[in-house]
């Protein structure tokens, strides 16, 4: 059986406020864009495994999020929103990723699985009239740290 990739993403619940993306775009208005009318960020666990979404979901629920304040959706595809750049920053091949290294073992010390890959990245959502060179220009100032991590742009009209 050949392993897969889930995609988890782990995000504050509608009720809450993003605190996170509230301060970038605080951020994104002091390099001087002020067309963005909201910023949200979520935590992306890219997993890779041998496992049914069963499985998933309980690594999710029992290691994953504070079930008080967030909840997450897993899925196998990016979706993306109409109206809204998406940018997903992830770490370079041969950087450490603590966070995904920590998940990793959390999950086979839980027991739920034995052999598993875990990669940890953010994803940004950012609804507002932009240009792609503004985009650019978020991320490379704002978003990523270009010497360790990459991004990756995504764009539904």
């Amino acid at each position: 059986m050949n392993k897969n990739y889930w995609i988890i993403e782990v995000f504050k619940k509608k009720n809450l406020p993003d605190i996170f993306g509230i301060d970038i775009k605080r951020s994104i208005e002091e390099i001087g864009i002020y067309n963005v009318e909201e910023v949200r960020v979520s935590n992306i666990y890219k997993i890779e495994c041998i496992a049914d979404k069963e499985k998933i979901k309980k690594i999710t629920k029992e290691l994953l999020i504070d079930n008080v304040s967030e909840t997450f959706r897993i899925y196998k595809k990016i979706k993306i929103e109409k109206n809204c750049w998406i940018v997903e920053v992830f770490l370079k091949e041969g950087v450490t990723d603590p966070v995904g290294d920590t998940a990793k073992d959390t999950i086979i010390e839980s027991g739920i699985l034995k052999d598993v890959n875990v990669k940890t990245g953010k994803r940004y959502y950012i609804k507002g009239n932009l240009k792609e060179k503004e985009i650019k220009e978020i991320c490379e100032k704002i978003l990523a740290n270009t010497l360790v991590q990459n991004y990756f742009i995504f764009k539904r009209v």
